[in-house]
């Protein structure tokens, strides 16, 4: 075992021109009195950078050029002092001597590269590869090492700010990083560090590869962007072998199928091409009808670069939530209306959920329920009071009946103000000083049940009358609560979780109609996420339309309080 490490160390002297028995290092590690300084400028100046110059690299000069200027010493990396001082750590030991790290780094930067974060990644990434190739690994282990410096520092900046995830910006690597931290990088704890630093998210390699294969992918032609009108079944499709095309690359059409209908004059909306299309738009959580709308049409048409890039940016995403733990998870995947409840990864409930609208998106954050309210009471927040109550109540003042609303004097004196005292017609929404509460009863807006969390944005969880609804492919109508198809099950199930004595059957607290509020002692963790786009456990890539525009720069920017991604769980 000794004469492998040795002939490790020596294997890497090569690296650093013999640095281990240069007479000059010896003499700079004889002297015990020199300061740390000293022997981080000895390293520097013999760690061999002269191999690693040689391949004229440029990835340094987009990807931290303001830390290259603000030195007055030349390498092609960008943290020269840290990574001299990680090896001289190391006794100037090779890092990256294992493949499986080697592959592993490579994957990781392939999966922030391939999202279009940071400039200048690619070219790095470029270059990494381009040095295995060479099968030059003294080089690769010096570039390798300051490219881990550079990818800490950017999840460091994600996992401070995950906003940035969403706000399409680009991400800077820093002009200087902390020594200190690094110290414990060697052979031996790498592969550690990449764990941490890896997203913990299933069929994480499956989906790089996909991103790299759609980025790689020439890109298609397909664009519906001239034709208003829905292509119906039997109806011909002017882009057909376009189209076949982009079927093909996703896996929606066989190959049989593919090079069969390739060879037809004309593409008709039918049969195989019918079924390939209704496929896709599973995939896409579309209505699954076969009929080429505006919808399916903006899928179908985004070029695969976008995709890839797409799949990527989500890669990064999935690092936020809730990660291994005994309790109960709910994740309410805000692009796929969707709630769904697991315990160790095994899912115990499913259920559609309708989210925010457009203009009052769905907060992004993680909590865990701590309260259950059966037949609740409604508080109308500000901004439906204004927006919607007081409007209608100026035209109708019947409306407060219909609705079984009562104003009272505020949350914390809930004497009963009576209509009749308000002169409506003089009433300003954002002036008015009351608040509405709508009583339990069937036009109860939340329904049956709601279950609370902490948070900061009055967000939770809740059933609802409107349940036709819950029929609707696209379903972003509430404001910002979200709702549950079956709540009446959720509410068994939280219930169930609870084990414990005296709590009331859920249909015996319904049905009596008052309302009853239930302390959950044994908590279920929620995260709230914006994932558009995954492979799914059938090794399908299923994308989500982006509703409120985190993917891609649109008309108007993101509104950073709703993306803040806090934790409130306790």
């Amino acid at each position: 075992m000794f004469k492998m490490i040795r002939t490790a160390r020596l294997g890497f002297s090569l690296l650093s021109l013999m640095l281990v028995t240069s007479p000059v290092v010896m003499a700079v590690q004889s002297q015990a009195s020199q300061s740390q300084t000293g022997q981080t400028q000895a390293a520097r100046s013999q760690l061999g950078w002269k191999l690693l110059n040689k391949h004229e690299l440029t990835s340094q000069n987009q990807l931290c050029r303001a830390s290259i200027q603000s030195n007055h010493y030349a390498y092609n990396v960008c943290f020269p002092a840290a990574v001299a001082t990680i090896y001289e750590e190391n006794d100037y030991f090779p890092i990256w001597t294992d493949d499986t790290s080697r592959q592993e780094l490579l994957v990781q930067l392939k999966s922030l590269v391939y999202a279009d974060l940071v400039p200048g990644l690619n070219k790095r990434l470029y270059e990494l590869e381009s040095l295995v190739q060479f099968h030059d690994l003294r080089s690769f282990d010096l570039l390798a090492t300051d490219s881990l410096l550079i990818y800490q520092a950017i999840i460091a900046q994600i996992q401070a700010n995950p906003g940035l995830l969403f706000k399409h910006h680009y991400l800077t690597v820093p002009t200087g990083i902390s020594i200190e931290r690094h110290h414990s990088l060697s052979a031996a704890s790498i592969k550690g560090e990449l764990n941490r630093l890896r997203p913990q998210i299933k069929r994480f390699e499956r989906s790089v590869a996909l991103a790299e294969r759609l980025r790689n992918q020439t890109p298609h032609q397909l664009n519906f962007t001239g034709n208003k009108r829905l292509i119906k079944e039997d109806q011909p499709i002017v882009q057909g072998h376009l189209l076949l095309d982009v079927l093909y690359s996703y896996g929606d059409i066989s190959q049989i199928d593919y090079e069969v209908l390739s060879d037809h004059e004309e593409v008709r909306n039918t049969g195989e091409v019918t079924y390939a299309i209704k496929a896709f738009q599973r995939r896409n959580g579309l209505e699954d009808d076969g009929v080429i709308g505006p919808a399916t049409a903006r899928q179908l048409a985004l070029p695969y670069s976008e995709v890839a890039r797409v799949i990527a940016l989500n890669l990064q995403r999935s690092r936020f939530g809730t990660k291994a733990a005994d309790r109960p998870l709910i994740q309410v995947n805000i692009p796929d209306y969707m709630l769904r409840m697991t315990q160790q990864d095994q899912v115990l409930f499913e259920s559609k959920v309708i989210v925010g609208r457009t203009s009052r998106p769905t907060y992004l954050f993680s909590s865990s329920l701590n309260t259950m309210v059966v037949n609740p009471y409604w508080n109308v927040p500000t901004t439906i009071k204004q927006e919607d109550v007081i409007p209608k109540v100026k035209e109708s003042v019947n409306y407060l009946a219909e609705k079984n609303l009562k104003i009272v004097k505020s949350w914390r004196d809930r004497s009963v103000i009576l209509p009749e005292q308000i002169e409506w017609s003089t009433v300003d929404p954002e002036t008015f000083p009351y608040e509405f509460q709508q009583g339990p009863g069937p036009a109860n807006a939340l329904g049956k049940v709601k279950f609370l969390m902490p948070n900061d944005y009055s967000v939770f969880l809740h059933d609802t009358p409107a349940r036709s609804l819950f029929n609707k492919k696209r379903r972003n109508f509430s404001s910002g609560c979200v709702r549950v198809e079956k709540a009446d099950e959720l509410a068994e199930l939280i219930l169930q979780h609870q084990r414990r004595e005296g709590i009331a059957p859920y249909h015996q607290m319904v049905s009596d109609e008052q309302q009853d509020t239930v302390s959950l002692a044994r908590r279920v963790n929620v995260d709230f996420m914006y994932l558009t786009a995954w492979v799914d456990e059938n090794e399908q890539l299923q994308l989500r339309e982006d509703i409120y525009g985190y993917d891609r720069p649109g008309e108007k920017s993101v509104e950073p309080q709703y993306i803040t991604l806090k934790d409130f769980r306790y």
